[in-house]
């Protein structure tokens, strides 16, 4: 982009004459029509803006006219473009416009208006603001009425408003005013001067220079004709940024919402699809929330990045924005705007960086926290704009405390503030020293500290100088404090009852020789105590409201308005058409009230943030909970067909019987059913008995149980086998599922329905393994006994293959339930949903007519719904539209590489942009079964312990690497790396130290990971559906990076954080695409195949629990609950690396269960790192 002249000493009326001269029909603004964008834009243009101005200009200098001194001009209104036009006029009539915010309490705006000693206060025609009466009653101001904006810009013929001054002249006068967020006690005005705003157009005037690290200006790729959208205010800074000032200086094309719309994510979802958005500029909360909004985010792909600025966000759900849609973070302040910010690497998102021309010093205060500091240089008059705002100053301290990256000197991330003040994830500051003083005079309170740094709402953690004696009288009186100290703080409400907690008796608050409380070594004593807290508050707070009566509109109308009371009183009587928002309700408010309604109609997460959004008032947001609602009672369509109990008989009894044979007929299995080669999905269960079962009666209880489920799940009765080449549409590798049709009694010989299961065998094993105490005892480890003791089925089964398999094992004390289902019908989940049928069906023939399994969609075992959806939703499109990265998401290679049929494969580096990263390439094999080592050798199943407090200590050090980009939460990532790091490091040390083997900077370890990727298909995807939706994660890292002493476990579990977040419905939609045009099926292939090499892949069970699986109590204990589930292994250790992570222990240990060979398990064990965490079980 070219650069202007006099860039940097350029006054914005001037720049929009010029503009408006050499290009009138310059489109500048587009106003979205409504909050669907697809109804278009009003759009404005570059002379028919001018004009307009002009004619804000003469109506303000009418009504004012001019004392020869600059006058401020309050204003509150809309989000417009007539706060733009306001503040040209203002520049042009010689006033200056002063915007403050409709959240802003009544004491902090008098204050604000009497500091900067205004007396003219502009009302938007046929708007009225709560606050502004409260204003005009107490401050007696000239009330101008501000015409609606359509005349404004009924401008054609406008007398032009003369503005000759020059930079020089106006350099020091207000461009416009706005003020500080009165954290620090009552808000104070803040003059943006002309001087100021030319610091924003100098930006791109900074050279490269030693110290830069190569980065360039934030200002770098905003060019001539982007189209920017900010969700910012205009009370607030970035709001004048981004819609008035970059608009200006850079010529951009500035989209504003619909007047009215709080920006939220429907509108980002319409805006992205149809606003052709290049730059976005948004509030940390909304950063937050789109990376929580997977079916959002990939529509905002094809803009250039999202500003974020304001206040921290979060590393987590911001990454995952990150890898989408680049996120540029900026950080200023309201004083000096943003000063000397550079561009860094994409992976260094979070972390910031400055140019030396800045002026700022990061000082060390405590060990890596660092301070921020600015000092005056040479080049403050184009690049530290902070000296225009404090020009007697030289050196100033932004109070703002800093991390260092680890590795790269030059890069900084956002600690927190040394002031004390509370940043909220919405950007408000909070100052809370007023309120914890006038709290700690209530008698029983020792002391207090605010709490909520980049969290959606403030809390007080409170300490009582007796902490056992908090009765409700206590409680209530000290609440009256808070109230009071509420009325007297600059932001309405900032502190809410649920979020006061207390100190816990045995963690006193830090404190000095003189009773001070030490702020940040307290907040760091209670920062897992302040975690929970959050975590648990929307917890808390949905059991005030278990159920809702959602029988009718009015009835759901006058529930939610009590949740929404009790959230914000002034909705306490709203009427069923109020904007809720006007009202009071705001962002920090909405997630809460969402969640509790989520808990209370059962809707969960088919209610969002944005149907509230886009239904905002009681009425019309009740109307859309019923909606759901009968959405939710009849997915599939059924309330709009006639009931059963008005159909003849005949016509009832007819339909069940189409049903009965329709569930009959043989499906072709899917695309996504595909992926899974021609094994069984193995698994063995362990169930306790009560002492006086008898072997036999619980076993036809069992096969009972499976005749009821195999009339629920009939493919559960078939049987996988090849699809005839002479088939319509034919592909090598098809499989269907061939099923037994209803018997009929033209041929008695037929009905087996008193005949025995063939599905299911019975074995004693009293004599021959350990009762079920002792393995319990030993923690039901995999090396107990072989697998093919408790169920003989070859893994790779030659077709026709039954479905199931099953084989109930008996020990004293218990029974090990062996379970093989074929992988083609079925996935993991699958294979939980029909062992859960199972165990109901047992309750049922027990005689529980409760257990009737009305959870299971009829549709579970429709395999032509992904496809269905798939089109429904608007997902399917051409296979060659889709990025060929996702190919590395899949069990087949892409087509464009194969070479020679079955042959070799060549993967090629591919350099078309892609968010995702290219497919680590590992030797194709495409032999079922894999072949076996030509030495024999078989891995032995291996089982290690990760206590709890072991588990603990890993997240610990996880969480303290600056490694882990602040990103880590997850317990998941972290023992996820720690065993992946351990297992591939005993295997390279083999390698290396008895192979001799060498490894270079190609030679990458890859861990295959299978995902469910039914959360991201479609809400309309049963829950229970059982066939195979699957797509393969596979982080990679160089071997020797990965095994090196230098490689922090936190870089390992980021690798893993940051590949989970490429998981999003666009890839697996994008996926099922790709599957759909596979030519060959034969060619499934993955790199864990074979015992060699540094692959493998990792199934991660931690999360899973047996509870919802309970065969009764008739014959079995604890319910018929299992204790454990374990996975068939043996058959994995002769022909694959598998890592599996097995379910959480109760008491929060993890086990890690993998195959090893005799020198790797030594290795293992003798990894000073590994054991220091783990230890052996068998």
């Amino acid at each position: 982009m070219e650069i202007p002249k006099n860039v940097g000493k350029r006054l914005i009326p001037q720049i929009l004459d010029d503009l408006a001269a050499t290009e009138p029909n310059r489109l500048v603004f587009s106003i979205a029509k409504s909050s669907d964008i697809s109804q278009g834009f009003h759009n404005v243009y570059a002379y028919q803006f001018a004009q307009a101005v002009n004619k804000t200009a003469w109506w303000l200098h009418k009504q004012v006219g001019n004392t020869g001194e600059i006058q401020p001009v309050g204003y509150i209104g809309p989000h417009d473009l007539r706060h733009i036009l306001l503040t040209y006029a203002c520049v042009k009539a010689n006033c200056t416009a002063l915007f403050l915010s409709a959240k802003n309490s009544t004491e902090g705006a008098l204050a604000v208006l009497q500091a900067a000693k205004c007396n003219i206060w502009v009302k938007p025609r046929g708007l009225d603001y709560p606050l502004v009466d409260d204003l005009l009653q107490q401050r007696d101001m000239q009330v101008l009425d501000l015409p609606e904006l359509d005349e404004l810009l009924d401008a054609d013929g406008a007398e032009p408003y003369p503005f000759y001054k020059t930079f020089d002249e106006a350099s020091q006068e207000p461009f416009c005013l706005l003020h500080t967020s009165g954290s620090t006690g009552l808000p104070k005005p803040i003059v943006w001067s002309h001087a100021l705003i030319g610091t924003m157009d100098a930006v791109r005037l900074l050279p490269p220079t030693e110290g830069d690290g190569g980065m360039v200006p934030w200002t770098d790729n905003w060019n001539d004709g982007d189209r920017i959208y900010s969700s910012f205010p205009m009370s607030h800074g970035a709001g004048i940024i981004m819609d008035i000032l970059l608009p200006s200086l850079f010529n951009l094309h500035c989209i504003l919402g619909p007047p009215g719309v709080i920006p939220n994510m429907n509108l980002i979802e319409s805006l992205g699809e149809h606003a052709k958005i290049d730059i976005w500029s948004m509030v940390p909360s909304l950063v937050d929330e789109l990376g929580e909004t997977p079916d959002v985010l990939p529509k905002l792909r094809s803009s250039k990045f999202i500003c974020a600025s304001g206040g921290p966000v979060s590393p987590v759900s911001a990454s995952k924005v990150n890898n989408v849609i680049r996120v540029l973070n900026l950080t200023g302040t309201t004083e000096g705007l943003f000063i000397g910010n550079l561009w860094v690497d994409r992976e260094d998102w979070l972390y910031f960086a400055f140019h030396p021309f800045s002026g700022f010093e990061f000082k060390e205060v405590e060990p890596g926290v660092f301070e921020h500091w600015v000092h005056r240089n040479e080049h403050g008059p184009l690049f530290q704009g902070i000296f225009h705002t404090f020009p007697d100053q030289k050196s100033i301290n932004l109070k703002d405390l800093y991390t260092q990256h680890p590795t790269k000197p030059k890069l900084w991330a956002y600690k927190g503030r040394n002031d004390d003040v509370v940043v909220l994830s919405n950007g408000y500051k909070i100052s809370p020293l007023d309120t914890e003083a006038l709290v700690t005079t209530h008698p029983a309170v020792e002391g207090c500290i605010m709490i909520g740094s980049s969290k959606p709402q403030a809390g007080l953690l409170i300490e009582l100088k007796d902490p056992y004696s908090k009765t409700t009288e206590l409680l209530d009186s000290i609440w009256a404090i808070v109230e009071r100290a509420n009325s007297l703080s600059m932001h309405k409400n900032q502190l809410q009852r649920d979020y006061i907690t207390f100190a816990e008796p045995d963690k006193p608050f830090i404190r000095t020789d003189k009773r001070t409380i030490k702020r940040r070594a307290t907040l760091e004593l209670y920062a897992d105590y302040i975690k929970r807290f959050y975590d648990s508050r929307l917890e808390e707070q949905d059991s005030q409201f278990t159920a809702i009566d959602v029988s009718s509109v009015e009835s759901i109308t006058q529930a939610i308005r009590q949740i929404f009371g009790s959230l914000s009183p002034a909705l306490n009587n709203a009427s069923p058409d109020a904007d809720v928002f006007s009202l009071g309700l705001d962002s920090l408010l909405v997630f809460r009230a969402v969640k509790i309604i989520r808990a209370a109609t059962g809707l969960q997460d088919k209610l969002s943030p944005r149907h509230l959004y886009a239904s905002p008032t009681l009425g019309k947001f009740a109307a859309t909970i019923s909606k759901l609602v009968a959405e939710k009672k009849h997915p599939t369509g059924k309330n709009a067909s006639a009931s059963d109990e008005d159909l003849d008989p005949t016509v009832v009894k007819m339909r069940k019987m189409m049903d009965a044979h329709k569930s009959r007929l043989s499906p072709k299995v899917n695309p996504f059913d595909l992926m899974n080669p021609n094994i069984y999905v193995g698994m063995k269960f362990y169930i306790p008995l009560r002492g006086d079962a008898q072997y036999e009666d619980v076993f036809n209880r069992l096969h009972d149980g499976l005749r009821r489920t195999i009339e629920l799940i009939p493919e559960l009765e078939g049987k996988v086998m090849r699809c005839s080449p002479h088939e319509t549409g034919y592909k090598n590798g098809d499989l269907r599922i061939t099923l037994p049709l209803i018997p009929s009694t033209a041929t008695p010989e037929t009905n087996f329905k008193n005949s025995p299961l063939r599905q299911l065998r019975y074995k004693d094993l009293s004599n021959m393994l350990p009762s079920f105490e002792e393995l319990r005892s030993a923690g039901f480890v995999a090396s107990a006994f072989s697998d093919e003791v408790v169920i003989d089925c070859p893994w790779f089964p030659t077709l026709p293959a039954e479905v199931l398999v099953a084989q109930a094992n008996f020990i004293k004390g218990g029974c090990i339930l062996a379970i093989n289902i074929h992988h083609a019908a079925v996935d993991g989940m699958g294979a939980i949903t029909a062992l859960r049928v199972w165990a109901e069906s047992c309750r049922y023939v027990q005689g529980d007519m409760s257990a009737t399994c009305d959870w299971l969609d009829p549709e579970s075992l429709n395999r032509s719904l992904p496809h269905i959806l798939y089109e429904l939703e608007g997902y399917a499109k051409p296979a060659h539209e889709v990025d060929p990265n996702v190919w590395g998401f899949l069990g087949f290679p892409d087509p464009s590489e194969l070479q020679n049929g079955n042959g070799p494969v060549k993967v090629e580096t591919r350099l078309t942009e892609s968010t995702f990263p290219t497919p680590p390439p590992f030797p194709r094999k495409f032999a079922w079964p894999p072949v076996p080592p030509a030495d024999g050798r078989h891995m032995k199943p291996t089982t290690f312990l990760v206590s709890s407090e072991n588990v603990e200590r890993l997240r610990q050090m996880v969480l303290a690497d600056p490694e882990a980009k602040g990103a880590v939460t997850s317990i998941s990532d972290v023992i996820q790396a720690f065993f992946w790091r351990a297992a591939i490091r005993a295997r390279y040390r083999v390698a290396k130290e008895i192979h001799g083997e060498e490894f270079g900077p190609e030679d990458n370890a890859i861990v295959e990971m299978p995902i469910d990727a039914r959360p991201y298909f479609s809400s309309l995807l049963p829950s229970s559906f059982m066939g195979s939706c699957l797509v393969t994660n596979r982080p990679y890292m160089a071997v020797e990076e990965l095994c090196s002493p230098k490689t922090s476990l936190g870089r390992i579990a980021y690798l893993f954080r940051e590949a989970a977040t490429r998981i999003n419905p666009s890839l697996v939609h994008d996926a099922f695409t790709l599957l759909q045009s596979v030519p060959d099926y034969g060619m499934l292939t993955n790199a864990c195949m074979g015992l060699a090499g540094m692959h493998c892949m990792m199934n991660n069970l931690m999360l899973f629990q047996t509870t919802e699986i309970s065969f009764g109590d008739e014959f079995f204990e604890n319910q018929g609950t299992p204790d454990t589930m374990r996975i068939l292994m043996d058959r994995f250790n002769t022909a694959f690396r598998l890592l599996l992570i097995l379910p959480m222990r109760d008491d929060g240990s993890v086990e890690l269960l993998l195959g090893t060979l005799p020198e790797e398990f030594e290795t293992l064990t003798a990894d000073e790192e590994f054991t220091k965490y783990a230890a052996f079980l068998g």
